[in-house]
Order: C-alpha cells, then sequence, then structure tokens
C-alpha cells in the first residue's frame, strides 16, 4: 500500500525560504541534489506526487513538466480553481486538479498502486496533511545556513502535537536529510 512521503527543505533557523520569498540559498545545486543517491530512489519508489497550487504555479510553463521534471507520475494539484488550459501529458504525467488535500491523497494513493505518494510542495498543504493524519513519512532536508526570517516550514501548528520516530540520517555534502515516521498526531 501506499505510503504519503511529506518533504521539504528548510534552514537550520526552519525557513523554507527567505524575506523575499527566494529559495535559492536552500538549493544551491538542483542538478548535483537531482543526481544523488537520495533523489534517484525517491524517483523510483514514486508512484503519484501531491503539490499545492503555488508550487505548481513556480513552473514559468507548466507544460515543461511533461518533458523536464524529475517525477513522471500523475501529479494531484491541490487548487480550488483548475487552470484554464490543462498542461501538456506525456502518457506518464497526467493531471488533476483537486480542491481538497483528502481528495488528493485518496486519488494519489489509488493512481501510486504499491509505490510511495510524494508531496512536494508547500507548506500548507504539509500542515494541513499533518493536520488530518495523512503523512506517513516526514522527510526534512535542512541546509546550513540561518535566514533569520521568510516562511517557517512548521508555522500554525498551534493545538497539534505530532510524535515522530527518526528513521535515517543521510548526509550529501552540507545538506542534511532526516526521515521520520510519524507515530501520532492529534490536536489537543
Amino acid at each position: 500500500m501506499a505510503k504519503v512521503i511529506f518533504g521539504m527543505t528548510m534552514s537550520l533557523d526552519g525557513f523554507i525560504n527567505d524575506a523575499n520569498g527566494r529559495m535559492g540559498l536552500l538549493y544551491p545545486n538542483l542538478k548535483e541534489l537531482g543526481e544523488t543517491d537520495m533523489m534517484q530512489e525517491a524517483i523510483r519508489t514514486t508512484g503519484a506526487v501531491v503539490m499545492g497550487r503555488r508550487t505548481f504555479a513556480m513552473a514559468s510553463d507548466p507544460d515543461a513538466y511533461a518533458d523536464h521534471y524529475e517525477f513522471q507520475v500523475p501529479i494531484f494539484v491541490i487548487t480550488k480553481q483548475a487552470p484554464e488550459r490543462k498542461p501538456k501529458e506525456n502518457g506518464r504525467i497526467r493531471f488533476a486538479f483537486v480542491d481538497t488535500v483528502e481528495a488528493a491523497i485518496q486519488q494519489a494513493k489509488q493512481a501510486a498502486g504499491d509505490k510511495n505518494v510524494t508531496v512536494v510542495g508547500g507548506p500548507s498543504v504539509g500542515r494541513q496533511l499533518l493536520k488530518a493524519g495523512l503523512v506517513d513519512e516526514l522527510e526534512i532536508g535542512i541546509m546550513p545556513i540561518l535566514l533569520g526570517e521568510g516562511k517557517r516550514l512548521f508555522e500554525f501548528m498551534e493545538g497539534m502535537q505530532i510524535v515522530l520516530k527518526k528513521t535515517k540520517v543521510v548526509e550529501t555534502g552540507q545538506r542534511t536529510d532526516i526521515w521520520f515516521t510519524v507515530q501520532q498526531s492529534c490536536e489537543c
């Protein structure tokens, strides 16, 4: 059965971007990151992707997903309003636009089969999934930089208690990735 894995990269002080919304300091070499064993394993084991509207919109040309996106699997975008024109699909990538995290996860699990559902975007989507108890594993990449301000990954989690169990640590260059299984998630 498909596991739901939410992952993001953050600064040591917990920010996913700087005060101007830029993420470049957290991803100094995307090409190099894409070639790591860690990323290649994620690509091999992912059967579907869930992303938020803002993450989807980060592509200057949504048609580029079909030819250039590392995860060539069905993509489920959480949004209240689908784009006017559906992006290019290629037989591996197909797009579905859904309005709730629950619907996105349900459809993504069905599409993924026995592979994983990888959640690639945004902190808001991640928080919603954690609050709904829909995350099986959390993967946090930490870059050795202090941004001081920006958007925090785990902001607005008041009233939530989430117990994690560390399962793996991988160091790649300056980056440290830590995997956790979600043991318990509750609103308290």
